[in-house]
């Protein structure tokens, strides 16, 4: 019995021996080999690649730097501008919020005057209608008064840096026969 189970694991094993080499020498197709003078080829255009790489990552800083220099230089007179503008705004829409207030607050004294004592439920309701349809006119005059006066002044914005150049791949050596 114990010879049966040793001679059949040991055909098992020659077969699967047998198998994996035949599979494996019909499998076996020679990877293709860069020769030297392509790899040379290669490593030149690389090189080249490089010197493009660097020359665009120089310029890019140079450009921002530059373009920084000017945005700071040119700040303190962006920002005053935009300050000044934006007090003038400020100015054109005051008295706009101040009739907006009056107009609130004629609706509050009215509301409140109706209802003073034991006011009926329909006078209850009739000064919150008004209140509410008084709210809702002063606040929609000031909006149509304040877009009538244009767009707010818009603050200016820092320069975005440039996209960084992308740094070429080096090409593979090849492999050397031993």
């Amino acid at each position: 019995m114990k010879s049966k189970k040793i001679a059949s694991v040991a055909l098992l094993t020659a077969g699967l021996m047998l198998g994996s080499t035949s599979v494996a020498l019909a499998d076996s197709t020679p990877a293709p080999v860069s020769t030297p003078s392509a790899y040379q080829t290669q490593l030149a255009a690389y090189k080249v690649a490089l010197l493009q790489y660097q020359f665009a990552k120089v310029t890019s800083d140079i450009n921002y730097r530059t373009a920084i220099q000017k945005y700071n230089s040119d700040w303190a007179v962006t920002i005053a501008a935009f300050q000044s503008a934006q007090a003038a705004f400020e100015a054109k829409k005051q008295p706009l919020a101040e009739a907006r207030r009056a107009a609130v607050n004629a609706a509050s004294t009215a509301f409140l005057a109706a209802t003073t004592g034991t006011p009926s439920d329909a006078v209850l309701s009739a000064a919150l209608k008004a209140y509410w349809s008084a709210s809702k006119s002063a606040n929609d005059a000031f909006q149509a008064a304040v877009t009538a006066l244009g767009a707010a002044p818009v603050k200016p914005v820092k320069p975005v840096a440039p996209v960084k150049p992308v740094d070429p791949t080096k090409p593979v050596a090849p492999k050397k026969d031993k």
